[in-house]
């Protein structure tokens, strides 16, 4: 019974890698999402400096808030990061996104995309001439609107490249320069029609375009997608792909400027003494995937706890050290996890068990929100609760409550795979 039961949960993963395997490698390919997620990844410590920055120049603790009103000139540090680092989000990505999408497609003026792509934005944002912009669409509400643009701007610049309009240079020229005259016709017609668009904009109700994308876009996107049902589906479809051997962006690369968006939104609500607005944003992960993506950590120690086989133990003793820092290769490829029947069961259905439960206690106000500080997610588990959370005692206490009920959805399979292994140890000897 037990060797039918196993037959047919391999049958069912290899219909499941049938059908995503090819659906998750298009995604893969899909150059604009993979060039988000490098642009994200290289702008953290942008992020995560300007947060601890924040955090610190409104963090009420202790005798922390007499000291910055005895040396107002630290906190005023503090606030000057935050103010050109966080607050300016979409800015850092106007200036890595366009060079790594542009490297994506081949093109080989792909520095020439960074002016072209930021001046293409500056000339759709409300300004006064010749002495201040907008500054509230460098940030956080202005993110969907630079990855836009940026897709509008390297893509009407290889169409152009592409049928050979350009300005010809003759042979032996540097080749930045040769770089920079080649995008001068996608740069003029760029430029203009995007002062145009912003002078007819500016005319009507809108008063911005990146106000109508935020509001049509941006709200909506975030709304749905960083809801329970969007979350759940998120990490479920980001852990199946890990099962399959895919590397989880394809999925959270989707949704990552929207938790950022979110966690923005939140921090800057939390400086202002308000309510904070959002329950999932960047830091709910730490809470809700305990040791990363598809909560390997869970899976590490409860190999370790409760299997006796030397296989087992030997691959939980490695891997529970990277685990604690959110590294949780060594688990699913040294196990493996990956493409292992038994493992599949509670590999999905403590990250689906996982989101549930962690946005339910913060939505019923048993935990707090997050406040927007942004925890890389190799910050070790409870410390990243004290660092992130508005509650940080009941925020450890859900993460502890987390790692057991993982641990008991983990036990029975630990407990089949291991009988195996035990008998193929035994009859080795």
């Amino acid at each position: 019974m037990a060797n039918n039961n196993s037959h047919k949960m391999e049958q069912l993963i290899d219909k499941l890698s049938d059908l995503l395997t090819p659906v998750a490698a298009k995604m893969q390919d899909m150059h604009l999402i993979s060039a988000l997620s490098n642009s994200m990844q290289i702008n953290l410590p942008v992020v995560i400096i300007g947060s601890f920055a924040c955090l610190l120049a409104f963090l009420d603790v202790g005798g922390w808030q007499g000291f910055l009103a005895a040396n107002p000139s630290v906190q005023m540090v503090c606030m000057k990061i935050q103010s050109l680092t966080l607050s300016c989000f979409a800015l850092y990505i106007l200036i890595t996104l366009p060079y790594i999408y542009a490297n994506r497609l081949g093109m080989k003026q792909a520095a020439a995309m960074v002016p072209l792509t930021l001046a293409t934005y500056l000339l759709v944002t409300p300004h006064d001439l010749y002495t201040a912009i907008r500054t509230e669409w460098l940030g956080h509400k202005g993110i969907i609107s630079a990855i836009l643009i940026t897709f509008i701007v390297v893509r009407v610049t290889k169409f152009i490249l592409d049928r050979k309009i350009y300005v010809k240079l003759p042979a032996g020229v540097p080749k930045f320069v040769e770089d920079g005259f080649a995008v001068l016709v996608p740069a003029a017609v760029l430029f203009v029609v995007a002062a145009i668009v912003e002078n007819a904009v500016e005319a009507t109700s809108l008063v911005t375009i990146h106000a109508a994308i935020y509001n049509v876009l941006q709200i909506p996107f975030q709304t749905i997608g960083l809801s329970l049902i969007g979350q759940t589906l998120t990490e479920t479809a980001a852990t199946l792909c890990m099962f399959l051997g895919l590397h989880a962006n394809t999925v959270i690369g989707i949704v990552e400027p929207l938790r950022m968006a979110a966690a923005a939104e939140n921090l800057a609500a939390w400086t202002a003494g308000l309510p904070l607005p959002n329950i999932a944003c960047y830091g709910f992960t730490n809470l809700s995937l305990i040791g990363a993506g598809g909560s390997c950590l869970s899976a590490t120690l409860a190999f370790l706890l409760f299997a006796k086989s030397k296989r087992y133990k030997s691959v939980a003793r490695i891997a529970v050290v990277p685990g604690l820092f959110g590294i949780g290769e060594p688990i699913l490829f040294g196990l493996p996890i990956m493409l292992n029947p038994v493992a599949f069961i509670p590999f999905m259905l403590v990250v689906i068990f996982n989101q549930i439960f962690a946005y339910g206690a913060i939505a019923l106000g048993l935990v707090g929100k997050f406040t927007g500080t942004i925890v890389h997610w190799t910050v070790p588990p409870i410390l990243n609760m004290i660092l992130g959370s508005s509650t940080p005692v009941q925020a450890i206490i859900c993460q502890v409550i987390i790692i057991v009920i993982n641990l008991a959805i983990w036990y029975p399979f630990v407990k089949i795979m291991d009988k195996e292994a035990l008998s193929e140890e035994t009859a080795v000897k």
